[in-house]
């Protein structure tokens, strides 16, 4: 379930996430919040809020 600040997006204070992987090809980050552990693909576009299943497929061998 979203914390409050998840559901309203991806947004500051970014203190709340925590940097899981890197992916340097594209470049991206998977974030998870700290809150609720909600995992975020930060890219240079839009954030996107992603599912367990996705986050190991955009990112492989990351620990969730």
């Amino acid at each position: 379930m979203l914390c409050t600040d998840c559901q309203s997006g991806y947004h500051a204070p970014y203190d709340r996430f925590e940097r899981l992987a890197a992916n340097p090809e594209v470049p991206s980050y998977l974030m998870r919040c700290k809150q609720c552990g909600a995992l975020w693909n930060e890219s240079s576009g839009a954030p996107e809020l992603l599912t367990r299943t996705h986050a190991r497929w955009l990112y492989p061998g990351v620990r969730i």
